[in-house]
């Protein structure tokens, strides 16, 4: 099974340092690049090192439980957006790079908006999470607010092992079936699980994880 993944963020978000930890932990670089070292592993051409920012998008590849997927780093800067808007045509899923220490930017909104176009299923990370400026439950209000009301943190559950009790609430809200069996007491882990990957594809949950890419943070959780 082949999957494409996109990255998306506004400049300076941690995007391409967020590529750069996945493609390290699926073994696919020995060492992980930095921008402001100009030596990361998708902004290799010369004019992305000298401006440190994403112009072209461009692609890794690793492996991953039998299946191989397709990463793909998108321009952050509005001016590049028609390369990124083709490159969110092809991809089966997508994930915003949200910075901890901003309010949520127009370019964002954007890229939000158009996923929802080409009903991309997205999740949500916010990054920098190890500055002390950082405020997780400000930025899910701002993100709330201004994308999503479906969006739910998910950094300390493991979904593929036993929901919580917040998490299930949260899903069951959105289904009647799984609301009555709620109500019910009804708890199939399988069941509730089961559900929430299909809604993630329906993009009717946004999923949010949190931590730092450059210090490594939270990265493993996906």
């Amino acid at each position: 099974m082949n999957k494409t993944i996109g990255v998306l963020a506004h400049v300076d978000a941690g995007k391409t340092t967020f590529c750069e930890q996945i493609l390290y932990h699926t073994k696919v670089i020995r060492n992980r690049g930095r921008v402001d070292n100009k030596d990361t592993f998708l902004d290799n051409h010369n004019i992305e090192k000298q401006r440190g920012i994403t112009i072209f998008s461009e692609q890794g590849m690793f492996n991953y439980n039998n299946s191989s997927y397709y990463l793909i780093d998108t321009p952050g800067h509005i001016d590049f957006s028609p390369d990124m808007e083709r490159s969110i045509s092809i991809m089966d899923y997508a994930v915003i790079i949200v910075s901890g220490v901003d309010k949520i930017q127009s370019h964002t909104k954007t890229v939000f908006r158009l996923l929802n176009k080409y009903k991309v299923p997205t999740i949500f990370f916010v990054n920098k999470m190890d500055r002390e400026s950082a405020e997780l439950n400000l930025v899910i209000k701002d993100i709330q607010n201004s994308l999503t009301k479906d969006v739910i943190d998910i950094t300390n559950i493991d979904i593929n092992g036993i929901l919580n009790e917040e998490l299930i609430e949260f899903i069951a809200e959105r289904d009647d079936n799984l609301f009555e069996k709620y109500l019910n007491d009804e708890y199939d882990d399988n069941i509730w699980i089961k559900n929430f990957k299909e809604m993630i594809k329906e993009s009717k949950i946004y999923p949010l994880l949190s931590g730092s890419a450059l210090n490594d943070i939270g990265i493993d959780n996906f």
